[in-house]
């Protein structure tokens, strides 16, 4: 673009120029960390793949560990504004068994940029330095709408707690068995066992409780 176009451009153009670029400079990022690694990727290859200027990556972003916090940041933001969508107006038990579902189909249609996140947090401490904000703040969202979906079902605020860790925990561990034992009929089980624990643990508690009621 010429000068001349650049000081005639309007402010909502260049904020969707800007937001454009930095949407090409994270996409191309996201796909060469996940190939290549955090080490393997260099500034210069992000340029190239994003068909932009070296220095202009560094000017969206400041450096590599920059574009990469904010490239994980992005690709976490769609499935966290899901969720919150999703909720809207279901009771606790739909709540409950709506957050297991996003979560699993997030995690199924980004396995291979997941497996990646997985390796860097347990390869590198730079890496897991640079994504634990990021994750623990997405970690904090999603336990925070479950703990309050149980306790709304179960009424006891130390069984919320257990049985919240306990699903987050399953829920994380079947995400690491997707990524080291991957495959449809392996996903099925998983998914199936913990629905079967939900009904057992949670919405059976959730009964316990209603009884108690009725007899106090």
């Amino acid at each position: 673009m010429t000068p001349e176009a650049e000081s005639t451009e309007s402010p909502s153009s260049r904020t969707a120029r800007k937001d454009e670029t930095q949407a090409r400079i994270v996409h191309a990022s996201m796909e060469l960390f996940a190939t290549r690694g955090y080490e393997g990727t260099s500034i210069s290859a992000i340029a190239a793949k994003a068909e932009i200027s070296r220095g202009a990556v560094f000017w969206h972003f400041g450096s590599k560990e920059g574009l990469f916090r904010e490239a994980c940041k992005r690709f976490f933001i769609p499935f966290w504004r899901e969720v919150e969508r999703s909720l809207e107006s279901l009771g606790p038990k739909e709540r409950i068994l709506s957050l297991f579902d996003l979560y699993e189909q997030f995690v199924s249609a980004n396995r291979d940029t997941i497996q990646a996140l997985v390796r860097w947090v347990l390869e590198s401490p730079t890496m897991r330095e640079s994504l634990r904000g990021e994750l623990l703040q997405l970690h904090a969202m999603f336990t925070t709408d479950l703990r309050q979906a149980i306790l709304e079902l179960v009424g006891d605020p130390a069984e919320t707690e257990l049985l919240t860790s306990t699903f987050v925990s399953l829920l994380a561990g079947n995400l690491l068995f997707g990524v080291i034992d991957p495959g449809a009929a392996q996903d099925d089980v998983r998914r199936g066992g913990l629905r079967i624990l939900a009904e057992r643990l949670i919405f059976s508690a959730a009964a316990r409780a209603r009884d108690r009621a009725a007899r106090a």
